[in-house]
């Protein structure tokens, strides 16, 4: 049946879990590929990539040699750039051809048909090359799950469970009562800490709180955060959310580990 892996194939970093090895690359990639005259032995997270009639740079290498690297961002993950994120993650650090995976989507746009868009363009047979190295990847099952509430299961116990997780391109709003998702308090916001055209962390949790409050969060309520901005915006949020805090371990982690939680049981009869 294959391995069953975690990937958050964020719009500034793809995370990776197989239940026993956090990783993360950057998500960067550059289609802009050229010969090169002078060549280093790839780095981790170098990928000169082949896929599908198309080739390029990625990861470190496309910051490095692309004249036109970019991480596509937006409320979707069902979009080309997203599917060649998850398979030079399944390409390079699953040790399986088989796989059956979980990955994230925004709490906006997770609904039917965007889940069926994406489970489409990675379920299946691919085959990529990846610094010399070709491999056939078969994901056998897909599943996708909702970024930033799915971290609330990481939380023990029952009551209001509210999360913010704050991406480069978005930032997801979660809400769970007694460890069952509600839609009402859970939303997302289209911008993110790499889309900000001022950078100020300050004004930018005034955003984030002004946009839960308004969505019916209270100041008193137990506020969690993760993703890539939970620790430099903890301190500005605590303004608006006194009892705030940062999820248990790496906040970046977060998804891929609830991701991983829900594929065990999703997965669990094959």
């Amino acid at each position: 049946m294959g391995d069953i892996v975690a990937i958050d194939a964020g719009n500034f970093e793809t995370k990776f879990y197989d239940g026993k090895r956090f990783i993360r690359f950057p998500s960067v990639i550059g289609y802009d590929w050229r010969e090169r005259n002078l060549q280093d032995k790839p780095k981790q997270f170098d990928f000169d990539w082949e896929y599908d009639g198309q080739r390029g740079f990625a990861g470190t290498l496309a910051l490095t040699e692309s004249d036109c690297a970019e991480s596509r961002k937006g409320e979707s993950k069902a979009h080309p750039d997203a599917q060649l994120r998850v398979l030079l993650a399944l390409h390079q650090f699953s040790s399986e051809t088989e796989n059956r995976i979980i990955v994230g989507q925004p709490i906006k746009t997770h609904k039917p048909a965007e889940k069926e868009a994406i489970k489409r363009m990675l379920i299946g047979r691919h085959e990529l090359k990846v610094n010399g190295e070709r491999r056939v990847i078969i994901v056998r099952r897909c599943e996708v799950a909702a970024e930033g509430v799915s971290s609330g299961l990481l939380i023990p116990g029952g009551g209001t469970v509210r999360v913010i997780d704050i991406g480069s391109g978005t930032v997801n709003f979660g809400t769970l009562i007694d460890r069952s998702f509600n839609d009402r308090g859970s939303f997302t916001l289209v911008t993110g800490l790499e889309t900000l055209k001022t950078p100020d962390r300050v004004a930018f949790a005034r955003q984030i709180a002004l946009k839960a409050l308004a969505g019916g969060w209270k100041a008193e309520d137990a506020v969690y955060l993760c993703g890539g901005g939970a620790e430099s915006l903890l301190k500005p949020l605590r303004v608006y959310f006194p009892t705030a805090q940062v999820i248990e371990g790496d906040p970046v982690y977060a998804n891929v580990k609830a991701f991983y939680l829900i594929a065990g049981k999703v997965f669990a009869n094959g």
